[in-house]
Formats: structure tokens, C-alpha cells, sequence
């Protein structure tokens, strides 16, 4: 015997009329009229081939049959409601996970307030905090396992969107010690003759450090490359060489036997968003995340400013065919 075709309209429309007992209470309840609700029910016989109601001029009785069906029916629409609700409530971005790549910096020290404002008003949210340089950033976001990306504005692949959050200023990081203690700030060309500490290609540090010392034929120690800002610290308490780095990255340093001066030179800071798929939507949450994450407040620390859409020049992001206010699509 065929299994008929029932609707989740027919299946409430059942349930309500056993449960009030009335065509005129259930019609009210389904929001329908009384004779829409009582071609549901009938199609539901016809379909079943047996009779779920006994009708009196008095009242609506359920059959034996149609206990059973509703029995049978009732905990699939139980379930159903619970799960249709579940997704509403994911719709309306108040459920769901936020998958995020970050660069370590970023992850200490900007994401978790930004979190736990928006976790005020959504609480049933979760995230999955991953961190890494530049490139770890832009391998997750190219292979789906994330869907934010927090990362410095550079050579992202095609198809990609930037929106620019902050902007930080390049420090010189030395040992107390070193002459620079006196300095109010330097230059990139204060770099030259210096033994200097980088991080490893394929960070965004070492891209905006390399085009900079390549512009003044400034020279970086091979002998040193970092994959940590730890790693970086500890060689410059040690006396070990110099280093160029973001107002983020010294913030998580302290300070007690170190000095950073601002570099006063082009180019010397690193403008650091959000980057995404132009061509795939975000989720509800992770869209309702970004717009959180333009409009929160964030108490910037030395060296750190916010971003506004128009304060960053066509030299530095290049727009094209974006919808989003904030959006900074980079395309070939």
C-alpha cells in the first residue's frame, strides 16, 4: 500500500481540530477558513482512506483511527516545530557558529572584546577561534573552513573582499639598552647597518617590512627568521638584533626592558579588516558579527586608530563592484 503524500498543513490542521474539538476553534487557531480547514481534513481521509473524526451536529470526535494517527504524527511535528524553530532563530542570527581565522595579535587582542559585546545580545552564538600568519589566514579562507578572516590588507586572492578596520602604526623594537631609547622616532633608513629580526614569509609583518627595506637597500639577518612574535621578543631581550613591528604585536610584548619607537617613515603602518568570499554569502551570525565588529568601540592602544571607508586612499585598497558600505573587493 502507497504512503500518501501528506502536507504539515494537513498534519496541524488534524491536531487542531482533535484538540478543540470545533471547526470554527481550529479555522481561528490555523488561521484559515472553516472551509479550507474541512477540505484539509478530508483530503487527510481520503488520502488515508479511513475516517478520523465522528461529526455531530454537537461536537468533533476523534476515531479510534484518528488517535492513532495522531499518535504516530504527533512527534513529527513536535520535532518539526523544534527544528523549523532552531532555524529561525538561526535566520534571525541568534544561533549559530562564527568561524574565524585571525592573526595572532589580532586574536589576543581585538577579538575578544568584540566578542563578548556581541555575545551580550547573543548569547546562543558560538565561535571557533582559529589563529595564524597571513597566509594560514588566507588557506582556511580559500578551503571553507572558516568564513571571517582577520587579517592585514595585502595580496589576497581573487574574488576576496577586504573591509578595512584599523590602521597601526610600525614601531622600532629594541633592547632598553640600544641607542634608540633616546629617539623620539626613527626611519626605515635608521634600520641600515642593524642586525634585523623578521618574521618568516608569508606573514603580513614581513611583506610590508620587506618592500620597505628593499626601498632603502636595507639588508635583513638570514640567520634570523621567526615564525613567533615570541619568538622575536625573546631574541630582542637578548640583545640579539632589532625589529619592525605593529602597534598590536608590541602591545602584547610589554615593555620593561624593551623601547619601541614609532617608525616616522611612508608606508610604515598596517591596515588590518576583514576578508571574505565577494561571491558566497555569509551566514546570518557571521554577517550580523562584521556589522557588529564596524560599529563597536574599541579602546585602541598606542599606535592603533580606526579605519573609516573613506580614509583609506586608492593606493592603499582598491574597491571594485562591492555592495556593502564597508566592502573592499580586490579582483585582478
Amino acid at each position: 500500500m502507497p504512503i500518501p503524500d501528506l502536507t504539515l498543513q494537513q498534519l496541524r490542521a488534524v491536531r487542531t481540530l482533535a484538540a478543540s474539538g470545533s471547526f470554527t476553534k481550529a479555522a481561528a487557531a490555523e488561521h484559515i477558513s472553516q472551509s479550507v480547514l474541512s477540505r484539509r481534513i478530508k483530503e487527510v481521509e481520503r488520502l488515508l482512506r479511513v475516517r478520523l473524526f465522528d461529526r455531530t451536529t454537537r461536537q468533533i470526535d476523534t476515531t479510534a483511527a484518528g488517535q492513532a494517527f495522531l499518535l504516530m504524527t504527533g512527534a513529527v511535528l513536535d520535532d518539526m516545530d523544534l527544528r523549523l524553530s532552531r532555524f529561525m532563530s538561526y535566520v534571525a542570527a541568534q544561533s549559530g557558529t562564527i568561524a574565524v581565522a585571525a592573526l595572532p595579535s589580532l586574536a589576543a587582542a581585538v577579538l575578544p572584546e568584540m566578542i563578548r559585546g556581541f555575545m551580550l545580545d547573543h548569547p546562543e552564538v558560538e565561535f571557533e577561534i582559529i589563529d595564524g600568519a597571513a597566509d594560514d589566514v588566507v588557506e582556511r579562507l580559500a578551503g571553507g573552513t572558516v568564513e571571517l578572516g582577520l587579517t592585514a590588507h595585502g595580496d589576497l586572492r581573487d574574488n576576496f573582499c577586504f573591509e578595512p578596520l584599523l590602521r597601526e602604526q610600525f614601531f622600532g623594537v629594541a633592547h632598553r639598552g640600544h641607542h634608540w631609547s633616546t629617539q623620539k622616532s626613527i626611519s626605515w633608513s635608521d634600520f641600515k647597518g642593524e642586525t634585523v629580526l623578521a618574521t618568516r614569509p608569508g606573514t603580513s609583518i614581513r611583506a610590508i617590512t620587506d618592500a620597505a627595506f628593499s626601498e632603502y637597500s636595507i639588508s635583513v639577518s638570514e640567520r634570523f627568521n621567526a615564525c613567533s612574535a615570541a619568538t622575536i621578543r625573546g631574541l630582542l631581550r637578548a640583545g640579539v638584533g632589532v625589529a619592525a613591528l605593529p602597534a598590536l604585536e608590541v602591545q602584547g610584548f610589554g615593555l620593561d626592558d624593551l623601547v619601541a619607537v614609532p617608525v616616522d617613515s611612508p608606508e610604515a603602518t598596517r591596515v588590518i579588516g576583514v576578508a571574505y568570499h565577494c561571491s558566497q554569502d555569509l551566514s546570518p551570525v557571521a554577517a550580523r558579527f562584521l556589522d557588529f565588529m564596524h560599529a563597536a568601540e574599541i579602546d585602541s592602544p598606542r599606535g592603533v586608530s580606526r579605519v573609516q571607508v573613506d580614509d583609506t586612499s586608492e593606493d592603499t585598497l582598491t574597491s571594485s563592484g562591492c555592495s556593502s558600505e564597508h566592502e573592499v573587493c580586490l579582483k585582478p
